[in-house]
């Protein structure tokens, strides 16, 4: 199952360490975690959710903990619905 594709117009911008997306369109902006604007990331990408999750595990280096990197892509994609950055799709 892919990830929901992201609304046109949200980009991830990094400063000073701390990550935005940005609705160029609607000119709201939400600050994000590093985790969070990566997961935003692999929804620009049009990856899986399995293969979020891998991404995460290894980027994290956080093999024992695949199912909650699971759930916590699984609720921060639903945010993301829940707020416009990403297209109403179950993910």
């Amino acid at each position: 199952m892919s990830l929901p594709r992201t609304t046109s117009g949200v980009i991830v911008q990094q400063q000073d360490g701390a990550f935005f997306l940005m609705d160029t369109e609607g000119g709201e902006v939400f600050r994000v975690n590093e985790t969070a604007a990566r997961i935003f990331e692999l929804c620009q990408s049009g990856t899986s959710l399995d293969g979020a999750v891998q991404a995460l595990v290894r980027g994290l280096d956080a093999a024992n903990q695949e199912q909650d990197i699971r759930a916590d892509v699984q609720r921060t994609v639903a945010q993301f619905q829940e707020l416009g950055l990403c297209e109403p799709t179950a993910v």
